[in-house]
């Protein structure tokens, strides 16, 4: 017996006639998707310690001259923070002082300098996977740095305005809305691709 072949109005009715089967298996499909995410996720913590950077000796009839140079520098700094020579030595004291099983990529990678538009505060924050480590990341790159700043102006000092503590470190909170769609996609295409075969299957029957 010859094979019928599947028309397009066929197979629109037949995707009409199974609707139910994409949305199923696309629910079935977020819902595992959803769990698999969850239970391979892991918090992350991210310590913060904010710095200013100024005149060691302020002069009250050059201070905007002098706050004007040091806002110029602030790129300078922060190129400076994120250079490998710098994070070399801070990789050092950490493994030092701190015993730390951390690669300096590693390290580069977890931590972030940023500043705004004319300020002379710098946030240094650390993102690891234990909250200790990310605290003792933050505040040892600004301990690094107050005393590697005569590197870059013999006029310039820096002060804490916070050091990262456990107290006030951000925990990473778990979305699985990626995870979800992504499933839910996949389930969808899978019922399309069922209720095609399930199209061919009765179609080869008559």
């Amino acid at each position: 017996m010859r094979k019928k072949q599947l028309g397009l109005d066929e197979i629109f009715k037949l995707f009409l006639r199974f609707w139910y089967i994409p949305i199923i298996l696309a629910l079935i499909g977020g819902f595992f998707s959803y769990k698999y995410a969850q239970n391979r996720y892991t918090s992350s913590y991210t310590a913060k310690s904010t710095i200013i950077v100024k005149p060691r000796e302020e002069d009250n009839h050059y201070l905007k001259q002098q706050v004007s140079g040091e806002l110029q520098l602030i790129p300078t700094y922060h190129d400076f923070i994120t250079s490998n020579d710098f994070m070399h030595t801070t990789h050092k004291k950490l493994k030092k002082q701190y015993a730390m099983k951390i690669s300096l990529s590693q390290l580069q990678k977890q931590v972030v300098v940023t500043t705004k538009n004319n300020s002379l505060i710098m946030t240094i924050e650390s993102t690891d996977s234990e909250k200790s480590r990310a605290v003792k990341q933050a505040n040892t790159v600004a301990k690094v740095f107050k005393q590697q700043i005569s590197k870059i102006s013999t006029t310039s000092q820096m002060n804490f305005l916070s050091r990262a503590s456990k107290k006030n470190v951000k925990i990473s909170e778990f979305s699985g809305k990626k995870a979800l769609l992504y499933g839910a996609i996949l389930g969808v295409v899978l019922g399309l691709f069922v209720e095609f075969m399930l199209g061919v299957i009765k179609n080869n029957k008559i």
